[in-house]
């Protein structure tokens, strides 16, 4: 596997996928190249996945930064990984930077696949940017032999565009692995009466994310606290923005079972994303996080959001601005009996994104003998 992130950075797609193939296969993660002068990680790696027994993880980097020679350097170095793991079959997350790889795969009549997680918007190269979108997304869809896995309703259009072979499976959460995580119908939150009222984010600080509208909420609701947990490169811009607000706190990155204690003692949880094309297609990890402890979202109305909200739409509600958000926020405060409500739906729904679940449909869909029949949802 060609890992997306950095083991032990973040959680996310491809280690869960790592974590679960490696019940049935050993696997091989290869560190995605850090390039010189990347960013922290959003989360201290202590205990946010541990090694495992059958995951072996190689750790490269590199001294290029991010542009069309770390392109090439990509290329060259994924070929060559995968022609000394000489794997049975080789996953990959990455539109450029793979092609080689999956070329010799395709030679050597390997199976291989390519996951569709996000848009090539998120390459900071203009230039590499403009490749992956005209050339080579279409060109490493073609070349995965055993087809394409997309996170997201759009991202499944987009790709079928290009080939038949792909299957949409979302982001999800390994349940099993959460420490504290609450059981459907067991839901006891007498200890929070007369406690603070806790709204929370969890992830990086990146352009897609927009704390405007948290800060602005935080004016009108002064009696509730706000928790922001994460790391980002704007950090020193969010603390001074928020320095007047006495109700906001930044933690900063935290160990991966911290982060789930807090979640555990927040009462409503955020994804205050910008709205764009980008967003519209991605299936975020923090949703299915925050749903694994029980804890209703508000988030903005972006398009596969939307989507997962047309079967919890009490778990997963919308804000278009501050005073929107204030409101959902102070309406959950008000009546306690909605949030055990849409606590409970959190966790019933969340059980369809265990990733028990989904990666034994992407094992089946890579498994699938007729390499050749279309994909599905």
């Amino acid at each position: 596997m060609i890992g997306p992130v950095v083991w032990g950075s973040v959680w996310g797609h491809g280690p869960e996928l790592a974590r679960y193939l490696s019940g049935r296969a050993k696997v091989k993660y290869y560190n995605p190249l850090v390039p010189a002068g990347a960013s922290a990680p959003s989360f201290a790696e202590k205990g946010a996945y541990p090694r495992l027994e059958r995951v072996e993880v190689i750790r490269r980097s590199c001294r290029l930064t991010t542009g069309v020679l770390y392109g090439v350097a990509m290329e060259w170095q994924n070929l060559i990984a995968a022609v000394r793991s000489n794997p049975d079959c080789l996953v990959t997350y990455y539109p450029l930077g793979s092609v080689l790889a999956l070329l010799w795969c395709r030679l050597k009549r390997k199976k291989s696949l390519f996951v569709f997680a996000d848009l090539p918007e998120i390459l900071r190269s203009r230039l590499a940017r403009f490749l992956a979108r005209r050339f080579f997304l279409a060109i490493t869809a073609k070349l995965a032999t055993a087809g394409c896995v997309t996170t997201s309703r759009l991202l499944f259009d987009d790709i079928r565009k290009i080939t038949s072979k792909s299957i949409l499976v979302p982001n999800g959460v390994n349940l099993s692995s959460i420490p504290g995580r609450p059981e459907p119908g067991l839901i006891d939150d007498s200890g929070k009466e007369g406690s603070s009222f806790t709204a929370g984010f969890v992830g990086y600080f990146g352009e897609w994310v927009d704390f405007e509208p948290l800060f602005q909420a935080a004016q009108l609701c002064p009696g509730i606290k706000f928790l922001i947990i994460g790391e980002g490169a704007n950090r020193e811009h969010l603390l001074s923005r928020a320095r007047d607000l006495k109700n906001i706190d930044f933690t900063g990155a935290l160990p991966h079972d911290e982060v789930f204690a807090r979640i555990a003692g927040m009462d409503v949880c955020l994804i205050p994303f910008v709205l764009n094309r980008t967003t519209d297609r991605v299936s975020p990890v923090k949703l299915f996080e925050y749903w694994a402890m029980g804890k209703p979202v508000l988030a903005t109305p972006c398009v596969e959001l939307r989507r997962i909200a047309e079967t919890a739409p009490r778990a997963l509600s919308f804000f278009s601005g501050p005073r929107e958000l204030a409101s959902a926020l102070n309406s959950f405060l008000q009546d306690r009996q909605v949030l055990r409500e849409a606590s409970g739906e959190a966790l019933r729904v969340v059980q369809d994104y265990d990733w028990e679940i989904l990666g034994a449909r992407i094992l089946r869909f890579i498994e699938a003998e007729k390499s050749g029949s279309p994909g599905g949802q």
